[in-house]
Formats: C-alpha cells, structure tokens, sequence
C-alpha cells in the first residue's frame, strides 16, 4: 500500500531513531534472506513499542500498528508463518533505509499477515431470502429411527395432502387398462360377499392378513408381473436394517434370499388396528421405507405406498415435492377401490410406476439422449455413479461419470429458479475459470406433468403441530385467494424427453432443444402464485457437464485437500467476480478434484449452480431451498440473506470436517482412532438455531481448537491453516464480538489473505 499524508506525518514526527541499531548487526551477519525467528520476532518487538506503533492506525482501521504486530509476532514465535514475508523489512533494516521505508515494509507485512476486522456489515438484513429446509440426505442409513423419521417429517410436513382428487382415476383407473387386468379385477372381487371379504381375518394380525392377501394373489393375480413380498428379520434387506410389513417387486428367486431396495417398487405398512392418533407415526414409517427407495433408485420420479390398518386402507403417491393420497376407505365398504389398488399396483407400466423411463439400458449399459449447446443429439453412456441424495423432498441431485470422462447429473429444480445449465452458459460466456462447463442437457419431465389431472386443497395439518412462523416461507400479497390448486394441461411445461421410448409407455413428450429462443419465464406461467403456494413444481433435468473429478470427500493426501478447497475458491472468486453469480451451496458434493492438465490448471473446480442466482437479484419466489446442514453458515442458518463470505465459511466448514471426519474413513488416520463421537455431530443434528449457536461457539479459539483435536496426528499442519482462516472469516470488532457479518468494499480483501493461507500452508508439505 502507499502511505497516505497522515501516516507520513506521523512517522516524521514519531522517528525510530536508534530503536532498530541493537538488531541491525545481528541481521547483517545472518543474511537478510535468512534469519532466524528469534531475530525476526525481536525487530518486531522492537517496533511495537516505539512511538509511531502506537499512534499509526492499521491498515483496516480496526486498531494500531502496535496491536497488529503484536499478533504477527506471536505468530512468528509459533512458528506458523514464512519468514520469506519479512525479506524486505530486514533488507531495510541492514540498509539503513529511511523510517518511511521501514514503516512502508511494515505496512505491506501487515496486509498480508493480519486479518482484516470487517467493518459492520453493509448489507442490512432483510430476511428476504429463500427459506432454507432441512434434508434427510445427510443422515446415514445407521441413524436411529427416531432421528431419520424426525427429518423426514421436517421434509414432508408442509407438503402433504389426503384426499387428493383425481387420485383414482390418474393411477387406477380400469377405463384404461388392458384386457386382462379388467379380468383379474372382475376375479378379486368375487371374494367379496356383497358386505366383506369373505375370508379377511377377524382378527387382523399380520400374519393372518398376510396369508390372506397371498390368497388372493395366487387365486386372482398368477399372471401379474410383480408379487407381493414380505421379511421375516430385520436383516433381510441389504445395507437397511428394518423390517417391511408389505412391498411390491419383481418376483424373488428365493423365497429366503436377501432383498434389495433397487427392486421394490411398492412400499405397505400394515397395522392390527386403525388408530388416528398414530396417523404421523405411521406415515413417517411409510416415509422411511420411500427414502430406502429414492436412496437405491436415485432417478425414480415418484414412489407408491399403502397403509392397510385392519380394515382401513389409504393409498399413497411420494415424489421430490410431498406426499399425497386417496385419503382413507375401508376395504370392506369399498371393495372396488381395495380390488382396483392390488390389480394396480402388481400390473402398472412404468409411467404409473414412476420408473425411470429416459434412462435406456442396452447391452449391459445405459446411455441418455441429450442435445449438445449446438441443439444436436448425442447419446451419452453412463459409467459409474458419484454422488446420490438419502432423501425424499430434496432435488434428488444424483451424478454419474460418464463413458467420455464427463459428469451426468439428474435432478429436480424449481420452475421458479433460473435452470443451472443457464448459470453455467453465462458463467462460460464471462469467461469464468473453474466452474464445469456445459457438454450436453436436457429437460426431462416436471412435477406438474406427473401430477397432471389431480386436484389439491389445504395441506394436511398434522395433530398437535405447532405452526411457527419462522419455520413457513415469508407470505407475499396475491390478489387470487384460491385455496385449491389443479394440475392439469392447462398449465404449460417445457419437459421433455428421448425420443426413444419403452413399449410400456402411453406418452410422448415433445423434444426441447437446449437453444429454445423461450426461457422457462417466458413458456412457463408459475403453477403456483403466492395466494396457492400448495407445493413446489419441480423441473427434472439431465446436465452433462466437462471435466469430471472426484468429490473433495475421496481426497487421498493431505495436500491434494488443501489444493482443491484453494482452488476451488478461486472458481468461486471468478464465478462471483466476473459474472455475478453467488454459488450459495458450497458443500463436500460439490467441489471436486481435477486434474490440472483437463481443468485449466485448477486442481479442484465448482460444481452443482441449481441454487445459485444472480447477485442483487431478488428472490427467486421458490418455496424453500435446500442445502447441506453441516456446511451452513451461521447466519445463512440464521435466515439472513446468503452473501459471498456465507460460502467462504462454508469452504472453511468442509475442510473442517474434511479433517475431522472424512480423513478418518480415507484411512489417514494411522494406527489411530477415530473419537467415538465428534464434536461436529451438533453441526448436523438439530433445529437452524441450535446447529447455528454450536457453530457459532466453535468459532471461538477454544471452541476451533477442541475441534482440531479431533484430528489425526497427520493433520496437525492444517491447525495453523484453520486458526488462520478463522481469524480472517470471524474477527473480533471494536465491541469485542466476533463477528459474522459481510465487510463493505472489495470482496478480495476476503477472497485474497483466505486464498494467500492455504498457498503458505501447501509450501509448508
């Protein structure tokens, strides 16, 4: 920097005279380029308490020279920075050069080594974000119940719905079905005696009902395609533990054999007796067993299942936006409807089922039809799958490699965001550097067109919820006050699909190609105004995007992590700087590692821009948006609105967990062992404010450091690199709080020291 009048004023009249004279010996003999720590430490010690230290302010204005030094001294002593940084003060010093040289060499010293205190926040909060919402996908199959049922009921319960009109006649509807299911329907019924089904249980435990649904199966339904199922032990489905009362699915080889979720295709919970106060519990039974599901079918577009409690029956529909169903019937009164589901759910076609139908599998591969930025079609092969989502409500993000060393990645996005295959296109065109680039896309299918025909009202309220209006989107004025919403041809989408389709299929989409002159805004009327903002519709898209990595999780050294979450950075500098593009969900999925040599240069690049949007745009109007809980920022946690400094705390997050956690399952550990439970299970567990006051106390000195002890012994050269960035993201302010908040000015006075550390900290390997 340049010394200002001021500052030369002071200086001139503050001189150091023979303050330096003791040191300047002692510098000459070892070499300006080469002293040692105990010399470096007592020239800065020396110029602490002369005069001008005092009455120079630092360079941010936070504090003086004195106290700023005072920290880069200790720093020294510790041994954790370079004294390459000190080269051109101890020149000067040898030199005798003058106090505004020497002062100059401070100046710079401190720029670069003292963390900038943000002045207080530019950006006034005006909680006009979009709500974030917890997301079953980061627990692990090895939660427990309680905990796994408690974030699926945060995913569903705002958006589930019973007595769904048009349900029947959308999915069991005998006016359509082929010859032969009318005939298994006409079959199943003569069971029923005009008042009951002649041999149901009179008492209905589970295995008696069981006995009878095979009955009517082997009776009426020989030649359905796919049989009802049951386990006997909690250990009969691959990697899940649990047991499943129902379920549909190809028929199994061996009746005693091991069942995998990839294989069910209708989930059932059966019950003794019909309570309405175990409605929820229930219900999130049912869920679990849906997430088993989306977890081993990831590009699956919905999901069946049935309760069956004595008598009472309800019929079920989970997709990426809710849950929703017939509503309850009794089979006994309602024979037709009961005869209609088990035609239904051990005959349906794919579309029904909500199978994939755009992924086609031939020879043993898959392969997707898409259209490259040019609008032509090309075929591209699926290799091995990356990254997948454990959850129900979410985008159901799911990413495989490709045959030409490129990413696939299937998922949902809200109509009411700009599609990420538009971000990456703007973020190429302003010549942004580490960010993927678009090799080929295409929109698939919407929520609206799976729930086309279907008629909804007022979510259900569940009993004994609380509303808080904390956990609701904020309302905005409408002038429709409808309360029902319909899903129907009325409303426009632009899905689109392979040209090539199953035999199975009633339908065909048209083909939209990626350089349709129409933008969803303009082709797309909302399925929603905010006056009927029942549930969110949903875009599913295919996106192939260059180069392919690793996700930063599968780091294999210490310095390959440290020089992806570097260079990662640096994309996110570039996408923020050159096209005004804020990331907004920085998490371990979405940086990976690169080769150099296909990345240009970048050992780790972005991924993943489905939330990203414009910066100082407004909201998008989405419902809600999802992110990784663990990597969140405290006040993004805190509903403030999301700035560039919220993801570099989330940077800093993963390589905490990196460090923590993840080397751990790298095998980077040694001989050691893991903690038995981590400090940074409260960053994943719990409600936004919790997880936000746990976070915001690990910030501390202390509170990192206890952290840090959960580190391998092969990580302790990363400590240095955590202390340093936390003091850089929360300096403690003129009021002695530390804080959280976005500094005014130039977003390189975060991007640069934060990027200057892990380059010190990667020479150090």
């Amino acid at each position: 920097m340049t010394l200002k009048e001021e500052q030369i004023t002071i200086i001139s009249e503050r001189p150091l005279s023979d303050t330096l004279d003791n040191f300047r010996e002692k510098l000459r003999k070892n070499n300006a380029d080469d002293s040692p720590k105990e010399d470096i430490a007592g020239l800065l010690g020396a110029l602490i308490v002369s005069p001008a230290a005092f009455s120079l302010p630092s360079p941010d204005g936070s504090d003086n020279v004195a106290v700023k030094l005072l920290s880069i001294k200790e720093q020294v002593r510790a041994g954790v920075v370079k004294l390459d940084h000190f080269v051109s003060l101890v020149r000067h010093v040898v030199d005798k050069s003058s106090d505004i040289d020497i002062w100059q060499a401070v100046f710079n010293i401190i720029e670069t080594l003292s963390p900038l205190t943000p002045p207080p926040s530019s950006l006034a909060p005006t909680f006009r974000g979009t709500p974030i919402k917890t997301s079953s996908s980061r627990l692990a199959d090895s939660e427990t119940r309680d905990i796994v049922e408690g974030e699926l009921f945060a995913e569903i319960k705002h958006c589930t719905f019973r007595n769904v009109g048009g349900f029947w006649d959308k999915f069991f509807d005998p006016k359509s079905w082929r010859k032969e299911q009318n005939a298994m329907l006409k079959g199943v019924l003569t069971a029923h005696d005009g008042k009951r089904w002649t041999d149901f249980p009179a008492i209905p435990d589970e295995k008696p009902v069981w006995n009878w649904l095979r009955s009517l199966e082997e009776h009426f339904l020989d030649d359905a395609p796919y049989k009802l199922h049951t386990t006997g032990t909690a250990n009969q489905f691959q990697e899940r533990k649990g047991q499943m009362d129902l379920f549909l699915q190809k028929p199994a080889t061996d009746a005693g054999n091991t069942f995998c979720y990839k294989d069910v295709l209708v989930v059932g919970e059966q019950k003794k007796s019909h309570d309405t106060s175990r409605f929820k519990a229930d219900l999130l039974q049912l869920a679990r067993y849906v997430r088993g599901v989306f977890t081993d079918q990831p590009t699956r577009r919905f999901v069946h299942a049935f309760s069956l409690c004595a008598s009472k029956m309800e019929l079920w529909v989970f997709d990426r936006s809710g849950a929703y169903s017939s509503g309850p019937f009794d089979i006994h009164d309602e024979p037709d409807q009961f005869a209609r589901a088990l035609v239904g759910y051990t005959t349906m076609d794919d579309d029904s089922m909500g199978l994939d139908t755009f992924v086609e599998r031939q020879d043993g591969h898959r392969y997707v039809t898409l259209d490259d930025p040019n609008g032509e079609e090309t075929r591209v092969r699926l290799a091995r799958a990356m990254v997948r989502q454990a959850a129900i409500v979410c985008r159901g993000t799911t990413c495989y490699e490709t045959q030409n060393s490129h990413v696939a990645k299937f998922a949902w996005a809200s109509d009411k965001r700009e599609l990420e295959v538009e971000q990456l296109k703007r973020a190429q065109a302003m010549g942004v550097e580490g960010v993927a680039r678009v090799v080929a896309h295409r929109r698939i299918t919407t929520i609206a067109r799976i729930r086309e025909g279907l008629q909804f009202s007022t979510a259900h309220r569940f009993r004994g919820e609380v509303v808080h209006f904390d956990d609701l989107p904020l309302a905005t004025a409408s002038t429709n006050t409808s309360n029902k919403r319909k899903s129907s041809s009325d409303h426009t989408d632009d899905a689109s699909g392979s040209k090539k389709r199953r035999s199975n299929r009633h339908t065909s989409f048209p083909v939209t190609k990626i350089n349709d002159p129409l933008s969803i805004e303009k082709t797309t009327p909302s399925l929603y105004t905010p006056g009927e903002d029942l549930w969110e519709n949903m875009i599913y898209s295919c996106l192939v995007v260059s180069p392919a990595g690793r996700v930063i999780s599968e780091f294999r050294t210490i310095k390959e992590l440290l020089e992806t979450e570097r260079d990662a950075i640096r994309a996110h500098r570039s996408l923020y700087v050159k096209s005004k593009i804020l990331h907004r969900d920085i998490s371990s999925n979405n940086i990976i590692i690169t080769k150099p040599e296909t990345a240009d240069g970048f050992k780790g690049m972005l991924i993943d821009l489905d939330l990203a949007k414009v910066r100082d745009s407004g909201p998008s109007g989405a419902r809600h948006q999802t992110g990784t809980m663990q990597f969140m920022a405290v006040e993004v946690l805190r509903k403030t609105d999301h700035t560039y400094r919220h993801d570099l705390e989330s940077f800093f997050y993963v390589l905490v967990w990196m460090c923590a956690r993840q080397s751990w399952s790298n095998g980077l550990g040694g001989v050691e062992k893991p903690p038995k439970e981590s400090l940074l299970r409260k960053w994943e567990i719990g409600r936004f404010q919790d997880i936000a006051r746990t976070k915001a106390g690990d910030m501390t000195v202390d509170g990192l450091e206890s952290i840090m002890s959960e580190f391998p012994k092969a990580f302790d050269v990363v400590k240095p690199l955590c202390l340093r960035i936390r003091d850089i993201l929360f300096p403690f302010g003129q009021d002695f709080r530390m804080s959280f908040g976005t500094p005014a000015g130039d977003p390189n006075q975060l991007y640069r020291p934060i990027i200057a550390a892990y380059d010190e900290a990667i020479s150090w390997l």
